[in-house]
């Protein structure tokens, strides 16, 4: 949506938004929201597209500044949110969803012939299921990288919060009783690790990507590490933001999670973080990633961990697969 209402060199005068929209805004997310909740979501597509559409028609036809329409523009992100995290994960319809925003992007940023005469304007930028569901939404549409590498800072945070901060396992039965207004330092892991496996499943190749290139392109905030992992041997080794040290903790962190939900007969989520394991040592073969150098550049205390096994047993391999190359 950032080229939808890119920044400019030129930007028309500020006003004020339409008087009519800012009244009729809390209604529309009212709606939007009741039918979200009920599972009603055949209008959501085609009211995005008319929103859309208006955004465009006023902007670029009638000539009113970004201002004036932006209710409108924060009801259509409104509009993605509650389908994002309403509609299930699995859903066809939560597919379309991403390919409308993906397309939406398509469209290129908004413009119109200057008041000048000469060039154009751009319009500027106006400053537990549910969770698994929105952190899926989020997670293909970074898969697409319709805005570059920035969506997958919210990996960087989630990661951060569920994979290296101390807080409390918790259970899954927990997680149904759980009061809905508590904030992400209330969440538990059992709360956040389902969205972890969510992220790795629909963009796990992105987020080793962004390993391989140590990618810290973000504030500050964003990519520094959790203090679990600061003060760990591979956190002391590791930038902040992505890097192939911190895709390895990411690895023994799932590990050590795993025993813990053993010891806490949580079969689900154990199910779940071997599937995410398997994931995150499959895109490193796959793409004969640079954490295997890394790892294979190592001291042996590390080479030698047991929760970094999958990646030894990926170094053996390539290294078999080099000799026989050679023969």
């Amino acid at each position: 949506m950032s080229d939808l209402l890119a920044d400019s060199t030129y930007s028309p005068p500020r006003g004020e938004p339409d008087p009519y929209l800012v009244s009729s805004s809390p209604g529309d997310r009212e709606e939007l929201h009741e039918a979200a909740v009920k599972g009603q979501f055949e209008e959501f597509r085609p009211a995005a597209n008319n929103k859309t559409w208006i955004i465009s028609e006023r902007y670029c036809r009638i000539g009113d500044s970004v201002d004036s329409f932006e209710p409108i523009l924060h009801n259509l992100w409104y509009l993605y949110y509650q389908g994002g995290r309403y509609m299930s994960h699995e859903s066809t319809e939560h597919d379309r969803l991403v390919l409308d925003v993906v397309r939406t992007r398509g469209l290129g940023p908004l413009t119109r012939p200057a008041p000048s005469g000469c060039g154009i304007d751009i319009a500027r930028t106006p400053a537990g299921a549910q969770r698994v569901n929105f952190a899926s939404f989020l997670a293909k549409l970074a898969s697409t990288r319709v805005d570059g590498d920035r969506l997958c800072q919210v990996a960087l945070v989630l990661f951060r919060d569920a994979l290296e901060t101390e807080r409390e396992f918790g259970t899954a039965k927990a997680l149904a009783d759980a009061d809905p207004r508590r904030t992400m330092l209330d969440l538990s892991i059992a709360a956040l690790l389902p969205a972890v496996c969510t992220w790795l499943n629909e963009a796990g190749r992105n987020l080793l990507l962004l390993s391989d290139a140590s990618w810290s392109s973000c504030p500050a905030t964003v990519a520094q590490g959790g203090e679990t992992f600061v003060e760990s041997d591979l956190g002391r080794r590791a930038p902040a933001g992505f890097s192939p040290w911190r895709y390895m903790y990411w690895l023994k962190r799932l590990h050590k999670i795993g025993r813990l939900a053993d010891a806490a007969s949580e079969s689900g989520l154990k199910e779940c973080i071997q599937d995410a394991i398997e994931t995150m040592l499959g895109h490193v073969e796959e793409r004969n990633s640079k954490i295997l150098r890394v790892f294979e550049a190592a001291d042996d205390k590390l080479k030698e961990d047991p929760d970094l096994e999958g990646l030894k047993k990926l170094m053996k391999e390539d290294e078999e697969n080099e000799d026989d190359a050679s023969e």
